[in-house]
């Protein structure tokens, strides 16, 4: 069997110096380190690239939830008024209640809420008289707190303006606070407190204008506002 023509393997050839040249010099490891470290820099940076590209392919990894711009406050805790009825169930020796209307709407100037009133009045001749005021403020947009806010600043006004904070629990008001009205005339006594978004008055008239009885005045006020309080569900 003939074979082609044998080629011999290049001989190996001595580093012969040119003239003007000199000698290379012994620094070919330190070259080859910095290529490597260079190389690994690359290598890495597109680990990184491709990490990311494949991260932003995948529809399927979870993504960070955007931030809600919603406002966060108090939810309102009430959406309807009891009737008068209901608030006197739960008070004994009441005088006859004059009218059982339901809540009605009522008006503001903040456009932030719906208000709705409740009156109530329990009279009789020769007796303490009773009246009981229920502001309702539902908050239009939900969460945004405003309809607490409003409540919570009609008992903060009336603090303001010299109502005395009542340390005793008045059934589930939040706060509660003793009014002082002017006395010329015939005993008042009342209370003002706030539950959630609902803001109450309560003001209990003396039998007489003889009836200087202030610490049964403020009795019966705190009686009112307790099964008004409890009447709220």
């Amino acid at each position: 069997m003939q074979q082609g023509p044998q080629y011999p393997y290049p001989q190996y050839q001595p580093y012969q110096q040119q003239p003007g040249y000199p000698p290379p010099k012994s620094g070919g490891k330190t070259v080859l380190i910095v290529v490597l470290v260079v190389a690994g820099v690359l290598v890495l940076a597109g680990a990184g690239v491709g990490a990311f590209f494949l991260l932003t392919a995948d529809n399927k990894r979870p993504t960070a939830a955007p931030a809600s711009s919603a406002p966060a406050g108090e939810p309102d805790k009430y959406s309807s008024l009891p009737r008068c009825s209901e608030v006197g169930s739960r008070m004994n020796n009441l005088p006859p209640l004059t009218s059982d209307s339901p809540a009605e709407p009522a008006s503001t100037s903040d456009d932030k809420i719906q208000l709705s009133q409740l009156s109530c009045s329990w009279m009789k001749s020769g007796s303490s008289s009773g009246t009981l005021t229920m502001l309702l403020a539902k908050s239009k947009q939900p969460g945004s707190g405003d309809g607490p806010g409003y409540a919570k600043a009609g008992y903060e006004n009336a603090v303001d303006d010299g109502a005395k904070p009542i340390t005793e629990k008045i059934g589930k008001a939040t706060k509660a606070a003793d009014v002082d009205f002017d006395q010329s005339g015939s005993l008042q006594c009342g209370v003002r407190f706030y539950q959630g978004n609902v803001d109450v008055t309560v003001i209990v008239t003396a039998a007489d204008t003889a009836d200087r009885n202030v610490e049964r005045c403020r009795r019966n006020a705190h009686s009112l506002a307790k099964a008004a309080s409890e009447s709220l569900e």
